[in-house]
């Protein structure tokens, strides 16, 4: 059984918790309650040196860093998503580096901000937040998914803070083609949310409850 260290709350997770739902694989989620320090605890030290969230536990292989445990997921059960050839693999590869460094020190921070008091410069943060999501939506004009023409792991990398973006007072709204592709990715089969991301889509059965 796979093991997730998890926070409900945490995009970084999510994009694992929503690879790991498509794939249809079973696994146990350890809740690591980050903003009270449980990060920094040593049994979790010990798992993971650099005290963060995801940790994906396989047997005794043990997997830090949500991209990478992207890219191992897809290649042990979904290679498709990680790539098929030198161009897609590096297409995809570019959109992991986006997903943990343009987001990550834009959207995630801004988000940070105001969810739990971070201290950080919130204008340069929501500056750098529109900018990313201004190459995102020119990019997603020209096509309906970041690599490959279908739907991968960058698109499942990119997506969390992107969509949780409102939590971080960016205006998604002001950028329509990033507003279809996440219309997209709630479509795909085996979407899962989490609170401040779109439902899934109503089914007959849910629709008559």
């Amino acid at each position: 059984m796979l093991t997730l260290y998890d926070h409900p709350r945490s995009g970084n997770c999510h994009k694992v918790r929503l690879f790991l739902s498509m794939l249809r694989l079973p696994y146990q989620s350890v809740f690591i309650d980050v903003p009270n320090g449980a990060n920094r605890e040593p049994s979790f030290t010990a798992i993971n040196p650099l005290q963060q969230i995801p940790v994906l536990a396989d047997g005794d292989d043990s997997i830090q860093d949500s991209q990478a445990i992207l890219l191992y997921l897809a290649h042990r059960h979904a290679p498709n998503w990680a790539g098929a050839g030198a161009r897609e693999i590096a297409d995809i590869a570019q959109w992991l580096s986006f997903a943990a460094n343009e987001i990550g020190n834009s959207l995630q921070p801004a988000r940070l901000f105001y969810l739990l008091g971070e201290e950080i410069d919130i204008a340069a943060a929501q500056a750098k937040s529109l900018r990313v999501m201004k190459i995102l939506d020119a990019h997603l004009a020209r096509r309906p998914w970041l690599a490959a023409g279908r739907p991968t792991i960058a698109d499942l990398a990119c997506f969390p803070y992107v969509g949780l973006a409102r939590e971080g007072h960016v205006p998604l709204d002001d950028f329509p083609h990033v507003l279809d592709w996440i219309t997209r990715i709630v479509a795909l089969d085996g979407y899962v949310t989490m609170p401040g991301l779109p439902p899934p889509p109503a089914t007959p059965d849910s629709a008559r409850a």
